[in-house]
């Protein structure tokens, strides 16, 4: 595998891709995570196929929108492609389109380094629906305690202090009417809890990787 060279754009679009947090209530990248791909490893398009265990398509979402496969008869097309476990029912392939040339060696050892960031946004499903009056921040640490980080991990991962992370938990905790992170995190995969769960007009779904 050959060593890889970021360029300025290329550490840009990773950064993009590592910050984007999975896109509630879809099982897909949002549309600047697959950007961020395109971006890295040079394509016409990207696209991510949704089926289940059987192989059945249930979804598929393209970047580019407009996207076709139709060639004209002297253009020559190759494919990039992944698959994923997305839970244990469902399977998620990565695709991407070149029109023009191959894919290399330097994309295939692009892809690898991305693999990491594409499970995390693909293992995140709809969970309880949760409190509105949770802040972004105190959501994020939720997801992370859902998906089993440590307070130090948690804190390492958003570039925060320990004391901060224990205090979005202390915070958490209250809105949700529970007393631990294990609870709180029964209350994140669905699960009763008890407490009380804010209005619906003010609720919003939250999902962890």
């Amino acid at each position: 595998m050959p060593d890889l060279l970021l360029s300025d754009a290329d550490q840009t679009a990773l950064r993009s891709l590592l910050a984007t947090e999975p896109d509630p209530g879809s099982p897909f990248p949002t549309r600047p995570a697959l950007e961020a791909v395109g971006r890295l490893i040079p394509c016409d398009a990207v696209g991510v196929v949704l089926a289940d265990s059987s192989g059945h398509v249930l979804d598929e979402v393209v970047e580019p929108g407009d996207y076709t496969n139709e060639l004209d008869p002297v253009s020559a097309s190759t494919s990039l492609s992944m698959d994923l476990r997305a839970g244990s029912d469902h399977v998620v392939q990565v695709w991407m389109d070149r029109r023009h040339g191959t894919f290399c060696s330097r994309d295939l050892a692009m892809l690898s380094l991305l693999t990491p960031a594409l499970q995390r946004l693909l293992r995140s499903r709809p969970t309880a629906r949760l409190p509105g009056t949770l802040t972004l921040q105190e959501g994020r640490v939720l997801s992370l305690v859902g998906a089993g980080w440590t307070n130090a991990e948690i804190a390492e991962r958003m570039c925060v202090e320990t004391c901060t992370v224990r205090k979005h938990l202390e915070h958490v905790y209250r809105k949700l009417g529970v007393s631990n992170r294990m609870a709180a995190a029964m209350v994140l995969q669905g699960r009763a809890a008890g407490g009380p769960r804010g209005s619906s007009d003010d609720d919003r779904r939250q999902m962890f990787a």
